[in-house]
């Protein structure tokens, strides 16, 4: 269970930028549209015990994820949708007791303003 009294280490993947057909306007349904993801993956500090990468927090996964699996997803409306299913995704790593997943759509607005959605889990024990 999450504690706020102990440390905990985070492993971030930022600025990841795909295309990916989102969004609820009509002339969002024509071409997918660039996206920008930051993921951060926690776990108690200290609990880290190894010396390779297959004892470390695996944001490989994460960025293949990204980038090979979400280009070809269908159309999706709601960028709450894309969150919450990265963030299952995430806490699929047994390792991981918590993420924060921000999703940003750099397009819609031609620049003049970023929508974007965070959302922060616990792992449910």
């Amino acid at each position: 269970m999450w504690n706020e009294d102990v440390d905990y280490q985070c492993l971030a993947l930022r600025n990841v930028k795909i295309a990916v057909r989102i969004g609820a306007y009509p002339e969002e349904h024509t071409a997918p549209q660039q996206i920008s993801v930051d993921v951060e993956l926690y776990r108690r500090q200290g609990s880290f015990i190894g010396t390779s990468l297959d004892d470390c927090l695996d944001y490989g996964r994460v960025f293949r994820h990204l980038t090979e699996d979400w280009p070809k997803r269908p159309h999706i409306d709601l960028l709450e949708q894309l969150a919450e299913g990265l963030v299952q995704f995430c806490l699929e790593d047994p390792r991981v007791e918590a993420c924060r997943v921000v999703i940003r759509k750099l397009e819609i607005y031609g620049g003049r303003a970023v929508p974007e959605i965070t959302v922060f889990r616990r792992r449910n024990r």
